[in-house]
């Protein structure tokens, strides 16, 4: 049985751990989403698409900001234009090939943790198909082809990294929809 003592301890050091990263509530945090979304918005009323792809362990986490993006965080509204990206299977082509197929113009959205060498070659091919790049990445950050807009979360702490992804993509959507949609629906 857990003592109080030990779950008053157990709750200080996870919210310890949160506040070594103070990233996502800092003023620069909340910069990059509000660029982000208000990027989303512009990207929307150009009839452009977003296609979201996440990279192992973000995938789940990629589909699930995708289906908000598409249908709806905190609103019943008009679905948008948001495309979830996978890659399945060997005879499938990789998500590099997918991306490289997409129309001038649309926009990458990557979710990608630590996977360095991966979101460097999709930014490649996103930026040479000139579409437009968002990235949430965390330690190490991308080097060489660096996505339009970054978030980088400078921690190796998988599963907070996951919670602070989350909750920043969540944010975003937010704002995307009270944007888009105000008071409309």
């Amino acid at each position: 049985m857990l003592t109080p003592n030990f779950s008053r301890e157990f709750i200080r050091a996870q919210l310890l751990d949160l506040a070594e990263l103070p990233v996502l509530l800092s003023t620069e945090g909340l910069e990059i989403a509000r660029q982000m979304a208000g990027k989303m918005v512009d990207l929307f009323q150009a009839q452009k698409t977003i296609y979201v792809v996440g990279l192992e362990p973000y995938h789940n986490i990629a589909r699930d900001l995708a289906d908000h993006l598409r249908s709806g965080l905190n609103m019943d509204r008009p679905p948008l234009p948001v495309r979830f990206l996978e890659h399945v299977s060997k005879p499938q082509p990789s998500l590099v090939d997918l991306i490289g197929q997409k129309e001038s113009g649309d926009a990458l959205f990557l979710i990608a943790g630590e996977h360095n060498h991966q979101t460097e070659a999709l930014v490649r091919t996103a930026k040479e198909k000139s579409l437009f790049t968002f990235a949430f990445c965390s330690y190490p950050p991308p080097k060489d082809h660096r996505p339009d807009l970054l978030f980088y979360l400078p921690a190796v702490n998988r599963p907070r990294v996951k919670e602070i992804f989350l909750m920043l993509g969540h944010i975003i959507c937010t704002l995307v929809e009270s944007t888009l949609f105000g008071n409309s629906f």
